[in-house]
C-alpha cells in the first residue's frame, strides 16, 4: 500500500518551526502544511523572507529554508458537507491545552489512515483524545509519542527565526489494538505500516536526529522532565515565585519533598518500568532526588514558564504533567492525593487570573508567601523582564 508523504503540522512554536524547517530539505516530501492558532504569523511570513531560518546559540548563521505561509485555524467550527480529505500525517506540537479543540474541528478528516505524531512535553494527550474525540477504537488514528530533545532560544523578534541547540527527536509508535472489525493482527500490522511511515518520514530530515525507541526506552527519557516540571513549575505557579525562592524556603522545600515522594512512588510502580529493572533502577536511586534539587538550583532567579502563561490568562499544561501521573495513580490504585492538591490549586491561580483579566481591574488575590508575587493582586497581563514569547 502506497501512503502519501504530505504532512500537516499543527501549531507554530519553535518544534512545530524547526520540524518544517527541517521536513523542507527533503526531495520527496511535499511543502509542509502547517496551521496555526494566530494570525501574525501570516503577516510576519512575507516580511522574513517566508523561511524559518535557524542560527547556532552563538549567533552563527547555520541554515535558511523556505515554507509555505502558514493557514490560520478559526476557532470556529465549520461542517463538512462534501465528503472531506482524509489527512495521512499530522504531527501536534501545540500548547497542550489547543490541541484537543484543534483535532476536535478536524475530526472529519482523521480516520484509521492517519497517523498523530504527538511533540508534546508531557504524556496523557492521546488518552484525551481517545476519551473525548475518538471514541470507537475502530476509526481511531495512529499514533506516535515524541519526546523532542532540541533546545531553541529566539532569535531577537522574530518569528521565524531561531537559535538552536541540536538533541534528538525520539519516537515510540504505539501499537493498534481494538479494531472490532478487522482481524487483530491484520489491525496491528495496517498501523504499524502507518506509524512507521510516519517515522520514516521524520528520519529522512537529517536535521531532526529522529530516532525510534521502544516504550520504556522513551519513558527513562521523557519522565525525568516531566517530574522536575509537575514539582518546579508546579509550585512555581501556586506560590507565583522564582525557582530560586522555592529552594531557599523551608515550608516550599517540605512540599517539595511531600509530592516528590508521592510521584515516585508511581513512577516506580509503572508496569512498563517494573518489566525493566535496568530502567526502574535509575529511578529508584537514592541520587535521583538530589538532581532534582541540583537542578532547581540551576534555575537560580529564573521564573516558570508556567507563570508567563498564567500571567496572559492561559491554563499551562499541568493536566499532562501532574494529570498524567494521577491517572497511573488511579490505574494502579495508587495515592495521587498530593498531586490531585496541585492539579486544582494551579488550576484556581490560572482561573483566578483569568477573571482578573476579563475584568481589566486589579482584584487578583494578593501575594500570600512573599511581596513578590508575580501573578495576581493587578499584576500587568506583560512583563518583558519576566514573560517568553508564547507560540502556539
Amino acid at each position: 500500500m502506497k501512503l502519501s508523504n504530505k504532512v500537516l503540522i499543527i501549531g507554530f512554536d519553535p518544534d512545530a518551526r524547526f520540524i518544517a524547517q527541517a521536513l523542507a530539505a527533503v526531495p520527496n516530501i511535499p511543502p509542509v502544511q502547517m496551521f496555526t492558532h494566530h494570525a501574525e504569523p501570516l503577516k510576519r511570513w512575507g516580511e522574513e523572507g517566508r523561511a524559518v531560518t535557524i542560527y547556532d546559540l552563538e549567533k552563527n548563521f547555520i541554515s535558511s529554508r523556505n515554507i509555505p505561509c502558514p493557514e490560520h485555524m478559526s476557532r470556529r467550527h465549520h461542517q463538512i458537507w462534501t465528503r472531506p480529505t482524509i489527512f495521512d500525517n499530522i504531527i501536534i506540537s501545540t500548547a497542550s491545552n489547543a490541541a484537543l479543540p484543534t483535532i476536535t474541528r478536524l475530526r472529519q478528516r482523521i480516520d484509521r489512515r492517519t497517523t498523530l505524531c504527538l511533540v508534546q512535553p508531557g504524556l496523557g494527550l492521546m488518552e484525551l483524545l481517545n476519551e473525548n474525540v475518538f471514541n470507537d477504537p475502530a476509526t481511531r488514528p495512529n499514533y506516535v509519542i515524541c519526546h523532542s530533545g532540541h533546545k531553541f532560544e529566539r532569535h531577537s523578534s522574530f518569528k521565524y527565526s531561531l537559535r538552536h541547540l541540536p538533541g534528538k527527536l525520539l519516537l515510540h509508535a504505539v501499537p493498534r489494538d481494538g479494531d472490532s472489525d478487522l482481524d487483530p493482527e491484520l489491525a496491528k500490522a495496517l498501523g504499524n505500516q502507518h506509524t512507521q511511515h510516519m517515522i520514516h518520514l521524520l528520519s529522512s530530515a537529517d536535521d531532526l536526529n529522529a530516532v525510534s525507541l521502544p516504550w520504556h526506552v522513551l519513558l527513562r527519557h521523557k519522565l525525568p522532565e516531566m517530574i522536575f516540571a509537575s514539582l518546579a513549575d508546579a509550585i512555581s505557579v501556586i506560590l507565583g515565585c522564582r525557582f530560586d525562592q522555592i529552594r531557599s524556603t523551608r515550608y516550599a522545600m517540605d512540599f517539595w519533598n511531600s509530592l516528590l515522594d508521592e510521584t515516585m512512588r508511581i513512577v516506580v510502580s509503572l508496569p512498563e518500568l517494573r518489566e525493566n529493572p535496568d530502567m526502574l533502577d535509575f529511578f529508584a536511586r537514592e541520587s535521583f532526588p538530589k538532581k532534582l534539587k541540583r537542578k532547581l538550583e540551576r534555575q537560580g532567579s529564573e521564573y516558570s514558564r508556567w507563570i508567563s502563561m498564567v500571567r496572559r490568562g492561559q491554563m499551562p499544561p499541568v493536566a499532562f504533567f501532574n494529570g498524567y501521573f494521577i491517572r497511573r495513580a488511579r490505574e494502579l490504585g495508587l495515592d495521587h492525593t498530593q498531586n490531585t492538591d496541585v492539579l486544582n490549586l494551579v488550576k484556581a491561580r490560572q482561573a483566578a487570573r483569568y477573571r482578573e483579566l476579563q475584568l481589566d481591574v486589579p482584584l487578583g488575590f494578593q501575594p500570600y508567601m512573599t511581596d513578590s508575587d508575580r501573578i495576581g493582586g493587578g499584576q500587568y497581563e506583560l512583563d518583558p523582564l519576566l514573560d517568553v514569547e508564547m507560540d502556539i
